[in-house]
């Protein structure tokens, strides 16, 4: 049973319990039969400054949502390519509270910022902190592919 402060499978609706922003840009699409223009890139390669230049041109050239990958240093969902950038981007200095600046760059662009991390890290960094630093910098969904919704608890 769901109601409006809940998801499908009865999950809290985030934190604060507002409106998804993703939800509703995938509901426009929908209602237009559009596809969403989605683009990703782990925040930090090839470094810092290149990554937050190329999260700005995506939106600039048509990305609707851009999924800011959170670097990890045991990436193992991942394939070999996104290992090895997100290897360098660790060895550049990406940390978590620095991929707050990619957030604000796809948001202030006008583009649909969403980060893609394993739980372990928003956990570490502390749920609610992650959760407030991200709406702050104008985030509109967290992909976390090792915490489906049905395990994941409030």
């Amino acid at each position: 049973m769901t109601n409006e402060a809940t998801t499908p499978s009865g999950q809290p609706l985030g934190i604060s319990h507002k409106p998804s922003k993703s939800g509703a840009m995938f509901t426009k699409f929908k209602a237009e039969n559009k596809p969403a223009f989605i683009g990703y890139l782990p925040y930090g390669f090839p470094n810092p400054d290149v990554s937050l230049d190329a999260f700005k041109t995506m939106v600039e050239h048509g990305v609707d949502a851009v999924e800011i990958g959170l670097p990890y240093s045991d990436p193992v969902m991942d394939g070999p390519v996104i290992q090895a950038a997100a290897s360098i981007a660790l060895n550049n200095g990406e940390t978590i509270k620095r991929v707050f600046e990619a957030v604000e760059t796809v948001a202030n662009a006008g583009g649909m910022p969403l980060i893609m991390s394993y739980w372990n890290l928003v956990y570490h960094y502390g749920v609610e902190r992650f959760a407030r630093d991200f709406e702050n910098a104008g985030g509109a969904g967290l992909i976390t592919p090792d915490l489906i919704p049905d395990e994941a608890g409030e």
